[in-house]
Parts: structure tokens; sequence; C-alpha cells
């Protein structure tokens, strides 16, 4: 059942929309959980025979797949030769079975899409079935929902018309279930508005049967759906008070990301005052941060700036020392992000000291050495955007740091420095550099409005052939628009 849409009951977070509804039935999230990359088994001592998987039913495949779990037989080629099996087997699978598999499969952390689409397509033909949904038991409604969240591989049409079953069998449900399939359906873009406000209703009274990580998880998941139910942050913030020394640093940092997404989506006229809890979890996490990694740190920074909560003794003497002898953790596709969204951070301090300009410093010097995109990464405008607004904010006049960022819009001369301007809209050009072929028109003009920030003579130098080709494509992207429009009205005619 859905909530009033009204203060004190369930509303959607204003400027942040729930997932797009209208994603395809049967279309596959393009984000799977890597498989193990190990040929051999881990920890087992052995595999399970070709011969016996090849002679398994859908039953003891499942029983085959749950004892190489058990064992640690995580190498890639026997789930392989699981997956296979299972792809001949799914047309003859009960709920049950398709369930079991897709529970074992996702903790092996092995996808195989074209498996996963088989499950749920055999899944909803049961669902479909007259009488079907009485096949789903609350254990096949958790495995299901807490496979498909976890692989990031699933039918949005099943994933939605699951949620009416979960809410028929909340009887069926402990509680802690019900909050690990809410943020199962969180990690998917589902519109799962309807169980969001049903599990606000039921669990709001049942959070004490919660551990912290599920408290934790549960503000993540309505952060990341964008929903909001005023009595149960009322009612989680009272009991992450009451259980914090039971909170590990992780927890912490997951709950306050969440806490702070909610607050970044609510009205103006529906703020809350959550400063009490985040002082009692902000210096819970202060004693705890050696167990953080540096991406967890600046996980927690970023939270806590978005709370508007600034401890100087926490941020100079703990945060900033960690963030220092950790910063060289940061590696792979990500680190580009992570850095430029610590820079960010860093500038947004009311008050600066000699560990936060110095490790300011270092990180400006890691964005340096690293280029753009990182090796291995992808394009990230929003952390481009956040290294032009963190240096406008600190004021500093980096000439590398700003060719780099006019680079990675428009591409490198063969010196190495940005190319040459773009040519004036309505002039015949080349195709637009990869960066801006990719992005959307708001990630385009917020962008071009970050780069037009730093105001200093050398900012404006590097940075103004950048905004104009960011400029440029935008209007060409308007005129072919314009062309199309006009194409089809004459068509039509």
């Amino acid at each position: 059942r859905r909530l009033p849409f009204q203060s004190g009951g369930f509303c959607l977070a204003e400027g942040a929309a729930l997932p797009n509804p209208c994603v395809t039935a049967r279309a596959f999230a393009s984000t799977a959980v890597p498989a193990s990359s190990s040929s051999s088994s881990v920890g087992g001592g052995g595999v399970i025979g070709t011969a016996e998987v090849a002679s398994a039913d859908a039953a003891a495949l499942g029983k085959l797949a749950q004892k190489a779990l058990a064992e640690g037989l995580l190498g890639e080629e026997q789930w392989q030769r699981f997956a296979a099996r299972a792809s001949q087997l799914t047309s003859e699978m009960s709920v049950p079975e398709a369930a079991k598999l897709a529970a074992a499969f996702s903790t092996a952390r092995s996808v195989d899409f074209d498996l996963f689409a088989r499950l749920s397509a055999r899944t909803l033909e049961h669902l479909q079935a007259e009488g079907g949904s009485s096949e789903f038991r609350a254990l096949e409604l958790r495995r299901l929902t807490l496979a498909f969240g976890r692989a990031r591989a699933f039918d949005s049409e099943l994933m939605e018309a699951l949620v009416p079953i979960i809410a028929e069998r909340a009887a069926d449900f402990r509680p802690r279930d019900l909050a690990r399939i809410t943020d199962a359906y969180a990690r998917m873009p589902v519109a799962s508005a309807d169980l969001f406000a049903f599990v606000a209703d039921v669990l709001t009274d049942y959070l004490y049967d919660l551990e912290p990580p599920e408290l934790a998880r549960l503000s993540r998941a309505f952060g990341q759906a964008a929903v909001y139910s005023e009595e149960l942050f009322d009612a989680l913030c009272v009991e992450v008070k009451q259980r914090i020394r039971s909170f590990g640093a992780l927890d912490c940092v997951v709950f306050l990301e969440g806490l702070a997404r909610v607050h970044e989506g609510l009205p103006e006229e529906m703020k809350r005052d959550d400063s009490a809890t985040v002082n009692e979890v902000a210096e819970r996490l202060g004693g705890a941060l050696g167990s953080l990694s540096a991406s967890e740190l600046i996980r927690s920074f970023r939270a806590l700036v978005q709370l508007d909560h600034y401890d100087r003794r926490l941020v100079h003497r703990k945060l900033c020392p960690a963030l220092a002898l950790r910063l060289g953790q940061l590696q792979g596709p990500s680190a580009f992000s992570d850095l430029a969204e610590l820079l960010h951070c860093l500038s947004l301090l009311p008050a600066q000291s000699h560990k936060s300009v110095e490790l300011a410093m270092t990180t400006a010097s890691a964005l340096r050495e690293l280029g753009y995109p990182p090796p291995g990464g992808r394009h990230e405008l929003r952390a481009l955007g956040l290294v032009a607004k963190a240096l406008a904010q600190l004021g500093q006049e980096d000439e590398e740091l700003f060719l780099l960022l006019a680079s990675a819009v428009h591409g490198r001369g063969g010196d190495g420095r940005p190319g040459a301007p773009p040519s004036l809209p309505g002039t015949p050009r080349a195709a637009p550099h990869e960066l801006l072929a990719l992005a959307d028109d708001g990630e385009l003009a917020e962008l071009g409005r970050a780069l037009g920030l730093p105001n200093g003579a050398s900012a404006t130098a590097v940075l103004c052939p950048a905004r104009e080709a960011i400029a440029v494509e935008l209007h060409r992207r308007q005129s072919l628009e314009a062309e199309g429009a006009a194409w089809a009205e004459g068509s039509s005619e």
C-alpha cells in the first residue's frame, strides 16, 4: 500500500527522482559483479567433476553449487560448468530451484547474464501462471531479490511484479529479511516506491531487531532510492543513538551516507535537524578511523560535509592525518574520482590548518601524476567539475591541473597541450571529443559552469577553449534536434 504524500508520511525526495521506471523488461543492468579470475579452486583442494555436473538435474545442481560454496570452490571454470548446465535446465526449473541457483551464483560472484536472463524469464513464467504467486514463499522471495540485487543482473518486470507478493507475505519475513530486501531493491533501477513505503510502515516498530550494519544499510537504501519516511528516520536516529557503541567504523560511514542523501533531497520546508545524531555518530567514527581504507575515509569526509558537520578536532587531528597516511592506497579506475572528491571536501572546510593544506597539496600532486582518465578508468564529468570547483575555492592557480581539465574536454594537440580551440557555432567541425559525445546536456552544462569558476589569468587562458568546446557541443545538439523536429514535421505533411 502507498502511504500518503505528506509530511510525517511518505514522499519522494525533491530534486532526486526514483530510478527510471521505464527500464525495459528483460533489459539487464550493465554493471555486474565480476566473476572470480582464478581458474583453480580456492581453499577446497579440488573441483566437482564435469560428469557429475552434466548428469545433475536442477535440484541436484543446486545442491552441487551450494556444496562448492561451502568448500570454497570458486574457480571460474567450475562455475562456468555450473552455468552451462543450469542454462540447459531452466525451462524445467521450479521457483525454489531457480531461486537457489540464482543465490548461489551471486554469492560466488559469478554472473552469467544469459543464465540470469533465463532464470528471470522462468521465474516470471511461474508468476504469470494461474495461481503462480502461491509458489513464492518468503525464502524464495528473499533469495531472488538478494541474488538479483547483489549481481546487478535482473528483469525489471519480474522485480516489479514481486513487490506486491512481498507485501502479502510480510508476516513470513523477519525484520532483517525486509531490511536486506530493501537494500537489494535500492541497487536496482526498478520503480519500487510501494515497497519502500510498505517497509517504512512495517519496520519502524521493529528496528530493535536489526543489527548495526542492517540499520546503516537501511538508511543508505532509502537514500539511494530517494524515498523518505519521517517516522522511519525519526525511529532510526533514536535507535542508532541508543546503540552507537555497537557500531563499527564502516557502519557509521554507511549510515551517514544514507542520511546525507536524504537531507540533500528534502525540500526546505521538510528539512530535518539530526545534529545530535550526527554528532554521536561522528564521535564514534573518530575513534575508529584506523580500520577504514582511504576510499572509505573519503566517503566519510564527504558525508560529513554534506551534512554540514564540522568538528575541528575530528577533521584536522584525525581525518586529515589518516588520509595522508593512506593516500597511496588510491589505485585503479576510481582513483581520480576519489582524489577529486577529497580535494573538493578540503576546499569546503570553514577553516584550514597546516595538515589540511598539506593534504590538499598532496592530493593535487596525485591528480597531476595520475592524469585523466586514469588507467582503466572511465570519463567522470562530475570529478572534473569537482577539481575545478576546489581550485577556485582554494584560490589555487595550478596551470598543470587546468591543462589536464582542458585536455580532458577537447583532446590534446601534438605537444601534449590542449588542442586548438573548436570552431565557432554554425561552422563545420569534426566529431566531438569522446567525453563530450558521451555526456548528456545537463552534465555538460554543469561542467561548463564549474570550469568558469577559476578566474585567474592562467585559468582563463587555459580553460576558455574547454568552455567553448562545451558551448559548441551543446549548440550542435540543439541544431540537430531542431533539424530533426523540422524533418519530422515535413514528413508528416
